[in-house]
């Protein structure tokens, strides 16, 4: 048992900003903080100490927005985003509606509790208020979330009006049921680099029976069909991923993933986030971490996919910066707990981790060592090249860059528009904190944005765990007042 570092946390009850310590206990690391009037608690931060320290090794910390807002209630408080932030929106989300064709028990945003949603004006605000807020960055990627996005008739001029702005990835977070049911709107909100970013919990009715209240395993099996009728090979299958409901599929979804890889290139396992709906007296017998994840890959491909497979997100953004001598608009530079990921080729009836043909720890350790813009680019070029050499596998050499790529998380194309990678696909792990594990150094670091209207701005940016954690409620009953008595909602 030894004390690993000291943070800040909130309380699960009335969410006032806490003292916390995370520790190692028993080969686990442990979230404890004391509230003065509702008591102490604990939680599983990561259920690996070694993988923790592993990840831990690559911690990258971004420089923060220029143009971020100034501090007034102090970190959480002032999300939207705040000086204390230290990195820039990799991908703004933004709930399109409220509206929803489910009503999920686990559900973090309690969709479909009301009836609201913005207009394609203020939309519009936030996605250039957010370019506007992060330049000279550029963000690359917007998500349209929920509520059920697909419910909007204007869905597809939405992702149109997002592609004028200069999102080159548009992101659709869906349940898949009316995309299973319209091919043709299926069709309307496809196109280039249009991702459909699909709720999978399994394989077998069961888990969708308890963790969305209906059996939705043939609406899924459908979704991929209909993706193969028209042609898109861009669906990324996310598993929200719950102890005692579905960890026993890990495997048999990355099998279902590698069987369909020409039309699933991306999973995203998503541990469950205990926000919103979901029942919080169940957390024990519930929480599933990061390491437990790479665990149950490990056990249930027979080692195929093996957790040291997994890398932290944020550790080859070094070699990226070097490869663009630093003309990567773009910063992934993440907290090293937020996500891990690896690069997966099925070769035949085997699972075979292209990672393992890159000497991934030494290479990081390498071009952080050397790493310098102000180096010519001939010098730079020669880094890249003699670093490949030596620390990657010749049968990889010809595709070490999108590899690379793919590891920091920072390009989708090579695996879904390049035949040399036709039979690959990516497997990440990100787990979204909530209000007992909730750490803010990890938060200072988070990089998946809300987007959501502000009455002093066009928009308002507030990272993902905090408004989930925090937000929400004041947010969402302030949209809907204003929607309610049809006032403007906050464009300048």
């Amino acid at each position: 048992m030894k004390l690993i570092k000291t943070t800040k946390s909130i309380c699960p009850e009335d969410l006032r900003v806490l003292d916390a310590e995370l520790w190692e206990i028993d080969g686990q690391v442990i979230i404890k903080k004391t509230c003065p009037e509702h008591g102490s608690f604990e939680d599983v931060y990561w259920s690996d100490y070694q993988e923790y320290m592993r990840a831990n090794r690559y911690r990258d910390d971004g420089t923060g927005l220029d143009r971020a807002r100034e501090i007034k209630l102090g970190c959480p408080y002032d999300c939207g985003i705040c000086r204390n932030h230290r990195t820039h929106t990799a991908m703004v989300i933004l709930d399109l509606t409220k509206r929803c064709n489910l009503h999920c028990p686990i559900c973090f945003a309690r969709g479909g509790e009301e009836d609201y949603e913005p207009t394609i004006e203020q939309i519009r605000g936030i996605l250039e208020y957010t370019q506007e807020i992060n330049y000279p960055m550029r963000v690359r990627v917007a998500g349209n979330s929920g509520g059920e996005p697909t419910l909007r008739d204007d869905l597809p001029e939405i992702i149109r009006m997002e592609k004028e702005l200069g999102y080159e990835y548009i992101l659709v977070l869906t349940n898949g049921i009316r995309i299973a049911e319209d091919i043709d709107y299926f069709k309307k909100i496809c196109g280039p680099n249009v991702f459909i970013y699909l709720q999978f919990d399994g394989v077998t009715p069961e888990p969708y029976i308890k963790a969305r209240g209906r059996d939705l395993w043939p609406i899924k099996q459908k979704v991929i069909e209909n993706a193969r009728k028209i042609g898109t090979n861009k669906v990324v299958c996310v598993p929200t991923l719950a102890k005692g409901i579905n960890d026993h599929q890990v495997g048999d979804i990355i099998r279902y993933v590698a069987d369909n890889s020409d039309v699933i290139r991306f999973i995203v396992f998503q541990p469950v986030t205990f926000a919103g709906r979901i029942d919080k007296t169940k957390l024990k017998e519930m929480r599933i971490t990061t390491s437990d994840v790479m665990r149950l890959c490990e056990e249930q491909t027979d080692g195929q996919i093996a957790k040291s497979d997994f890398f932290s997100l944020p550790m080859n953004q070094t070699l990226a910066r070097i490869m663009t001598k630093g003309r990567i608009r773009h910063d992934l530079r993440v907290h090293p707990h937020c996500g891990v990921i690896t690069v997966i080729n099925k070769r035949k009836d085997k699972l075979f981790p292209e990672t393992r043909l890159i000497r991934n720890e030494e290479l990081y350790d390498h071009t952080r060592r050397v790493f310098d813009l102000n180096q010519s680019t001939v010098k730079l070029a020669w880094t890249v090249v003699t670093s490949t050499i030596k620390y990657v596998h010749p049968k990889l050499w010809l595709k070490v860059a999108p590899v690379v790529v793919a590891l920091s998380w920072s390009m989708m194309r090579p695996f879904t528009e390049n035949r040399l990678w036709k039979n690959w696909f990516v497997v990440s792990v990100m787990h979204f904190m909530d209000a007992y594990n909730f750490d803010l150094d990890r938060v200072q670091s988070c990089a998946l944005h809300y987007g959501v209207i502000d009455k002093e701005k066009k928009g308002r940016l507030i990272p993902w765990c905090t408004m989930n954690s925090i937000h929400r409620p004041a947010v969402e009953e302030q949209f809907a007042t204003q929607a309610k008595e049809k006032e403007p909602l906050g464009i300048a």
